[in-house]
């Protein structure tokens, strides 16, 4: 018995290192030390680049309310960039303010608000995030919002 639980911890160690970072929940890095080579699979933000991290959770909101979200950006070494953040992708009746905001050189996350409007699509939407540097590549992710009835 004792032999089975420790074949299924290995398994399970040796299932989670061989996991990457390709599936739907893809999370690119920007900037301008990014390339293929240092996208995904790294556990700390290569040099020159960063990445955008939302909330791991659907948010969920009523019709005809309101929540704050908080996007924040992991920064490499000698990234010092401000980064304007665009979203597709919403669902009829969600709004977010500031419309295009930036997170900037000196600071590490922007708190949003998400507004839903009387009328809002009811459902799990995905909204995409992506952040744009002055100069480099701009890093993408994604995260959902559950709009239900009010």
């Amino acid at each position: 018995m004792k032999r089975f639980g420790l074949g299924l911890l290995a398994l399970g160690i040796a299932g989670f290192i061989g996991c990457d970072n390709t599936g739907s929940h893809k999370n690119t890095s920007g900037g301008p030390g990014a390339n293929a080579s240092n996208k995904t699979g790294t556990l700390t933000q290569p040099e020159s680049t960063f990445s955008l991290d939302v909330p791991n959770l659907s948010t969920s909101i009523k019709q005809s309310e309101s929540k704050t979200v908080k996007i924040s950006l992991s920064r490499g070494k000698n990234f010092d960039q401000d980064v304007t953040l665009k979203f597709d992708n919403l669902p009829k009746g969600l709004t977010i303010e500031p419309a295009s905001p930036s997170i900037k050189h000196g600071d590490k996350e922007v708190t949003l608000t998400i507004k839903a409007a009387d009328d809002a699509a009811i459902g799990k939407h995905t909204i995409n995030v992506t952040g744009q540097p002055a100069t480099g590549d701009k890093a993408t992710n994604h995260f959902d919002v559950t709009i239900d009835k009010k």
